[in-house]
Formats: structure tokens, C-alpha cells, sequence
């Protein structure tokens, strides 16, 4: 009897581990999964990626559409982990895939005038080659600051939300604020805060005692109005602050390093334009994850 009951054990714990071994091949990734990505030449462009869990492959270069090839920045591997789990590049991870970054020089990507839409084939350190759709990625000349508007602050958090603030240094008027990538504005709601637009519930009308209490603040309570409501022109005085709050949603599930555009005139009459850096870090969840691959796994 006793030699009976162990073999059903047996039999029990060989059927749990076959079923857990099929779990597990049934989660494994063909091939790597790209985020799509809305890139418009600002800050340093970084390319994400899912991978299995013990895939240690890397991204060393992408062919783009336009013909050009950029190489990862060779630093950015300097101290890599012997663990593929850990490292410089490893932004999230689960119990099976990770969620890996690369990084590529901002400088020569404007050298190449990249400009990107679409299907990349992108080369790994193990000479592994992938075509897959990684959205739209730009390059544009580096601007100076026009000096009428001031950084006062700007900080974000792993909830998606963000936000930047200015003081202006004279009276002026912003006609009209733009962005070169609608599809991104679907999935991120936006409020603009200036005096003579008001706020929406804080208590020193989103001055700088409620900056960090936002990132974590109702959506409702956020000062400001919804960016697609406000109407232009804006008039501001010397000393005024301007903020634009934003927050994407969570199954958005994008890359993005971008400008929105604001213009307007001086009080003397002279335009000027003025941008709104809008960027995200993804971190993905393991319930993100899994959409990204139901999403973007077949392309």
C-alpha cells in the first residue's frame, strides 16, 4: 500500500513539474517584442525592448527606414551584469520577460538627419537580426532657450504622471501650443496652468508647495485646465508661472521623447516660440507586459 501511495506521488509531482515546464515554454518569445516609440530629436533617443527573462542579447545597432544606421552607444554596456536579469539596461522585469533599454547618441543621430517610420531591422550583439515596427523616430537641430521663459521645476513618477514648470521674465501673449504627434496626445491628458487660466482645487493655486503633492494628487485636484480646453491667446505678466501637468494612461504603452511647440508674441510685438519637453520611462508591469505582447507579439 505504502509502495503504492509513493508512486502516485511520484506520479502527482512529475505531472506538476511537466505542466509547469509547459507554462513556462508556452510564455517564451520568439523573437524580442519593440515598444512603439514617438521620437522628435530631443534628449538622448532610447530604444525599448521585451525579452525572456535569461535572454542575454543586446541591441547593438538599427538600420531605420531612411537608409541610416546608428550604433548604440558603447558605454552604455561598460558595466553590464553577468546575470542577464540585471544591468544598466534593465528597466522592468517579471517571473518571465524583462524589459530591456538602449541608448543612442543624440548628436549623431542629427549628424544622419534621421528621420524614421515604421519597420527597423534591428542587429544584436549575438548576430541575431530582427525587422520589427518601432514607431516613429526623428531627428531635429538642437535650440537655444529663447531667456523669456524660466525652468522653475520638472519631476515625474512610475504612475505616468509628469509635469514642467516656467516663470516668464515680461508680459506676453501664447497664441497656440502644438504637438508633432497627435496619436501620443489620444493617451495622455494634459492641463496647463497659468493665473489668468486658474487652477482646479489645490491650495496655493499649483505653486510650488503642491509640485511634488501632484505627481500622486487626483487627476480632478490637479491645477490647471485641460489643454484642450483652454482658450487661446494666453496673457501672462512678468513673474507669472506656467505649468503643464500630464498623465498617460496605463495601458498607453508607448515610448515617447518629444517637444510640444508654443508660440506667441512679446509685449514689445516680437514672437517667440517655446517648448514643452513631454518624455516618458516606461516601467512596465507584468500585466503590461503580457498586453504588450497580445498587442505587438505577431508584428
Amino acid at each position: 500500500m505504502k509502495g503504492k501511495t509513493f508512486l502516485i506521488s511520484l506520479l502527482i509531482v512529475a505531472i506538476s513539474w511537466g505542466g509547469n515546464l509547459w507554462f513556462y515554454q508556452s510564455k517564451q518569445l520568439e523573437e524580442p517584442v519593440f515598444l512603439e516609440h514617438f521620437y522628435g530629436g530631443i534628449g538622448m533617443f532610447e530604444l525599448y525592448y521585451l525579452t525572456n527573462r535569461d535572454d542575454p542579447a543586446r541591441v547593438m545597432s538599427v538600420e531605420f527606414s531612411d537608409g541610416t544606421t546608428l550604433h548604440a552607444k558603447s558605454d552604455y554596456y561598460a558595466f553590464q551584469n553577468e546575470n542577464p536579469a540585471y544591468g544598466p539596461d534593465i528597466q522592468s522585469r517579471s517571473s518571465h520577460y524583462l524589459l530591456k533599454s538602449v541608448v543612442f547618441d543624440e548628436q549623431k543621430m542629427r549628424e544622419l538627419s534621421v528621420d524614421h517610420r515604421g519597420r527597423a531591422t534591428i542587429h544584436f550583439n549575438n548576430g541575431e537580426t530582427t525587422v520589427a515596427d518601432i514607431g516613429k523616430v526623428t531627428s531635429s537641430e538642437h535650440r537655444e532657450g529663447n531667456g523669456i521663459f524660466r525652468q522653475q521645476s520638472s519631476s515625474s513618477s512610475s504612475n505616468g504622471r509628469s509635469f514642467r514648470s516656467y516663470t516668464v521674465v515680461e508680459d506676453l501673449k501664447i497664441e497656440s501650443m502644438t504637438s508633432p504627434f497627435p496619436e501620443v496626445d489620444e493617451d495622455l491628458k494634459k492641463k496647463l496652468y497659468t493665473p489668468s487660466i486658474g487652477t482646479t482645487g489645490t491650495p496655493d493655486g499649483g505653486g510650488p508647495r503642491t509640485h511634488n503633492k501632484e505627481l500622486n494628487e487626483e487627476w480632478s485636484r490637479v491645477a490647471g485646465a485641460p489643454l484642450e480646453e483652454v482658450q487661446f491667446p494666453i496673457e501672462m505678466k512678468r513673474g507669472d508661472g506656467i505649468r503643464l501637468t500630464m498623465q498617460e494612461k496605463p495601458d498607453a504603452i508607448r515610448a515617447y521623447s518629444y517637444e510640444i511647440e508654443m508660440t506667441g508674441t512679446t509685449e514689445n510685438g516680437y514672437p517667440f516660440t517655446q517648448p514643452f519637453y513631454v518624455t516618458n520611462d516606461p516601467q512596465l508591469t507584468p500585466e503590461q507586459m503580457e498586453l504588450l505582447i497580445e498587442r505587438r507579439g505577431s508584428q
